[in-house]
């Protein structure tokens, strides 16, 4: 009867490790969804902020061409001009939403949110939220 005891606290413990193993693999397993949120995320960050910079590179390639031609008076008039400064500041309300997400799904895993601990982005958020795809 005692290899019997012996042989049952064996199986208990395995058991209670067993599950010990399981509630741990489930915690990793979302602490890794997460951090890939996050990735995902500064990758869609890096792509717009990518565009925000192409749009003040045709913002000034257009405001040069218009002084070139003698139409620096139309400047604000100008159709492409006034499409680029909105192409930007919907990409640049993009940039701020996507780090509020950032920023929630840390705050989630008990981090502080990286507006907290540096400036985010170098001076390209802008509004709100938008969708902006191009």
């Amino acid at each position: 009867m005692n290899q019997r005891n012996l042989w049952d606290d064996i199986k208990e413990g395995a058991q209670e490790g067993f599950e010990v193993l399981k509630e741990e693999m489930v915690k990793l397993t979302q602490e890794i969804e997460k951090h890939g949120k996050i990735i995902k995320k500064k990758m869609d960050l890096s792509s717009i902020q990518r565009k925000v910079h192409q749009g003040f590179s045709l913002l000034g390639s257009r405001l040069y061409e218009l002084f070139e031609e003698g139409k620096e008076k139309t400047i604000v008039n100008d159709p492409e001009i006034i499409k680029i400064i909105s192409d930007i500041k919907g990409y640049k309300s993009d940039v701020e939403a996507i780090e509020d997400e950032i920023d929630k799904i840390r705050e989630a895993r008990g981090e502080k949110a990286e507006s907290e601990n540096d400036s985010k982005d170098g001076g390209t958020s802008g509004g709100k939220t938008s969708s902006r795809s191009s």
